[in-house]
């Protein structure tokens, strides 16, 4: 065993000892991973407030532009000489995130200096530099479509409102407690009652889902074709209309009767309930469809094995918010699906993959 004199202390250089150093290496990488899954939403949130994504489409889709720059085109951070500075810093993560690119470039003018003000090494003979950033995959979904405005910007909003992310607090209290709904021990009151009497939030949620509805469907259209010759849709719970538009919108209880209808559409909808009130719809959409008609669901399905994967995070995020917000709340399996389907009275069930967990699953009469 070898031993290491250091500033006047034994430090052990033998393997188990490397292997213990490996490990607080390790512990700490995990940390800092950890770490980010606060950090990154808070910044994502403060980029969209500021209008960041659509500021950096404005000098081009595939423009570079730096923190300066941005600013230059925000009027309102006019007043404060250290705000460059700060959306630098926000901006950094989000790009060593890799929802924005991020490069270096000689600084071309007075602009944020980066080796002078945030860390880099000074001295006479450093090249100032200043980092600018552009859009990527990950954050073209941010900026408006040019052919319908429409950016999925609305949805992270809703997603992030502190009312929703202050019921996240009351986690811990769903699991020690009974009948514990976080969204309604934060607040009082359940996420729909809550959307009727705050028009900020309501505006939030009907803009987000609109939002999502539109990105949504336009998967749908281009892998889905059951849609083709029906002449009569009845959509369940459409909320303002935006997956069907221009149609009679017509008022009633869900839970009680349905108007007869040839097709139906159920899009996020039985996410939001329990096993129960999810049969007891299913059999009302039963009893009021035609021979042959069918109602198409439109869901997440968590998949069967658990992986590291857009499919298993997409399923599992939207789960946990559905448990978070709504009373029986949740994201199923496909097994969990046919079990509605069989017990409503449905003859069969077809399942078509959209994207990334996203399904389009026929419950046929």
């Amino acid at each position: 065993m070898t031993k290491k004199i250091d500033h006047g202390e034994e430090h052990d250089t033998s393997p188990s000892s490397t292997t213990n150093l490996d490990d607080d290496a390790s512990y700490l990488s995990h940390n800092a991973n950890l770490g980010k899954l606060i950090c990154i939403p808070m910044a994502l949130r403060a980029a969209i407030e500021l209008n960041v994504f659509q500021l950096i489409s404005k000098f081009g889709l595939d423009a570079k532009v730096s923190a300066s720059q941005l600013v230059s085109k925000m009027p309102n951070a006019s007043n404060n000489p250290n705000a460059a500075m700060y959306l630098d810093r926000i901006l950094r993560l989000l790009g060593a995130s890799s929802i924005l690119s991020v490069s270096n470039r000689m600084d071309s003018g007075d602009h944020f200096k980066v080796n002078q003000n945030n860390g880099g090494a000074g001295g006479p003979d450093a090249v100032v530099t200043e980092r600018v950033y552009g859009l990527t995959r990950a954050s073209y979904c941010l900026v408006p479509r040019e052919e319908d405005g429409v950016s999925l910007v609305p949805l992270l909003v809703l997603q992030s409102d502190k009312v929703i992310v202050g019921s996240f607090f009351k986690l811990k209290e769903m699991v020690m407690e009974k009948d514990v709904v976080p969204f309604h021990a934060a607040h009082g009151i359940s996420i729909f009652e809550y959307a009727c009497k705050e028009p900020r939030l309501n505006k939030a949620f009907n803009e987000g889902m609109g939002a999502f509805s539109a990105v949504v469907f336009e998967a749908v259209f281009k892998y889905y074709d059951g849609f083709s010759g029906i002449k009569e849709l009845l959509d369940v719970g459409g909320g303002i209309g935006t997956s069907v538009s221009s149609v009679e919108h017509v008022e009633g209880d869900m839970f009680e009767e349905l108007p007869k209808a040839q097709n139906m559409l159920l899009k996020w909808i039985l996410h939001d309930y329990d096993d129960e009130h999810c049969v007891k719809l299913s059999k009302n959409c039963w009893n009021s469809l035609q021979v042959g008609g069918k109602v198409v669901i439109i869901e997440f399905v968590v998949p069967n094995r658990l992986v590291n994967s857009a499919e298993t995070f997409n399923a599992l995020n939207s789960d946990l918010m559905m448990m978070v917000v709504n009373p029986g709340g949740k994201e199923r399996t496909m097994f969990e699906f046919n079990n509605l389907a069989n017990a409503a009275g449905f003859a069969k069930t077809v399942p078509f993959l959209i994207s990334e967990s996203l399904h389009l699953i026929e419950f046929h009469k």
